[in-house]
């Protein structure tokens, strides 16, 4: 997460391509889930080639919005 202050500002895009980085040297796929709500972070993982593979009411007992929103799983190649 990016402080509210600091939003807008490229800060979670930068910090996305330093975990991909980091991924890319250890695996070709890399996998982010989102609440389907949060169209700033599927906006900005959409920018970096990252595409929905599947959505879940929860997952490992983790839901979006106390089970009333889906979770998406988001993956990247490189």
């Amino acid at each position: 997460m990016v402080a509210p202050g600091f939003r807008r500002r490229r800060v979670g895009s930068a910090l996305t391509l330093a975990r991909l980085e980091w991924i890319w040297s250890r695996a070709s796929i890399a996998h982010y889930f989102a609440n389907e709500h949060n169209a700033a972070s599927i906006r900005m993982h959409d920018a970096l080639g990252f595409r929905p593979v599947a959505r879940f009411s929860e997952s490992r007992g983790v839901t979006a919005d106390d089970g009333r929103s889906e979770l998406i799983l988001f993956a990247a190649s490189r």
